[in-house]
């Protein structure tokens, strides 16, 4: 698991400071079963001993992007990047960010926050084919969470790691091993001699200040695009919203008899926002910064999840009222509603 995994996890609103991570970058299509039984697991990241070796270099923060920022050998002209990072990624900017090459193991970028909405991204490269490196992140000395290397982490809160906008903090990534594919599935090997590693830190910025990529001549089709393991046969009781074809900004509201859910898929074709909304409570903001059409997945209330975190106590046969209120969308959306055992034959 990569901390962009643990994005979809963690965008989960659970109660770890951990738990929230923006989808991954490069993610297409959804897969809500996969996000579900992660969720499941994410205990066992945040209880892990991480190993901090030597060899230290550190950046403070970027005063208006300085020299180190250069155009990407592909992107459009407008995009820069800082270390090996977009400028802006996710809804952020970059403010800090540093890179290494093995066989150092340890970056650290210290940054004096003027927000706590902060997202950190990580990546690595050249290692050889079917070879990705372990990692492990600290923040201020506190250990924070390991993986594979590969995606961005939005915490919701920082509570115990003393973060606190106007005072320095110092984050660090760690290399701590790694893993390549294998004919039996992925398994542990050498660190290699050579690869590049990195980690940049961005601060939220309001999305009418967001430099949006420029819109293609024609959007990605939403046509017959159903979450994974879903058919109209297999999953005939989702609930299924898309926007007003007339007004994709119009606010749609339904009332639907209710079904214990087992998870939740939102899909945009432009950039912008979808507040869902269950009997007046906000459950999930989905965000779009591109065209890619990237899913945004969340779990359902099974379990009493929903009871826990947002005080929803629903039950099967409710009358329960779903609103999805757009924000800067200029093309459809789709939202869907897995019942539990949908897709599985149960």
């Amino acid at each position: 698991m990569n901390l962009t995994d643990f994005q979809q996890m963690l965008d989960e609103r659970s109660e770890d400071p951990a738990e929230h991570v923006m989808h991954h970058l490069r993610l297409h299509g959804v897969r809500a079963k996969v996000v579900a039984r992660r969720r499941r697991r994410i205990a066992t990241w945040t209880t892990c001993a991480l190993v901090v070796l030597a060899g230290v270099a550190t950046a403070a923060v970027l005063p208006g992007l300085r020299g180190d920022v250069t155009p990407p050998v592909d992107g459009p002209p407008q995009v820069r990047t800082i270390e090996g990072f977009p400028e802006y990624a996710n809804g952020a900017r970059v403010v800090a960010a540093k890179s290494a090459a093995l066989p150092d193991r340890r970056v650290e970028v210290t940054i004096v926050p003027t927000t706590l909405d902060l997202i950190v991204f990580d990546r690595c490269g050249g290692t050889g084919d079917g070879v990705v490196l372990k990692i492990a992140l600290s923040v201020n000395g506190h250990d924070f969470v390991e993986g594979t290397c590969g995606g961005a982490l939005r915490p919701s809160r920082w509570d115990g790691r003393d973060v606190a906008v106007g005072r320095p903090t110092t984050f660090v990534l760690t290399v701590t091993g790694a893993r390549r594919s294998a004919e039996t599935g992925d398994v542990d090997a050498p660190i290699p001699d050579a690869g590049t590693f990195g980690i940049a830190i961005g601060e939220r910025i309001p999305f009418d200040r967001y430099p949006l990529p420029a819109r293609p001549t024609a959007l990605a089709s939403l046509h017959q695009m159903l979450p994974a393991g879903c058919t109209e046969a297999l999953c005939p009781d989702a609930v299924i919203i898309r926007s007003d074809p007339a007004d994709p900004m119009r606010a749609v509201r339904r009332t639907v008899t209710w079904k214990t859910m087992d998870s939740i898929e939102m899909l945009a074709q432009t950039p912008g926002l979808l507040h869902l909304r269950v009997d007046g409570v906000e459950v999930k903001v989905g965000e779009w910064w591109d065209y890619a059409m990237n899913g945004h997945g969340m779990y359902g209330d099974k379990d009493g999840a929903w009871k826990r975190e947002f005080g929803l106590d629903l039950h099967p046969g409710d009358p329960v009222a779903i609103e999805i209120v757009p924000e800067y969308v200029t093309g459809a959306w789709q939202v869907v509603l897995i019942p539990d055992g949908a897709g599985t034959g149960g």
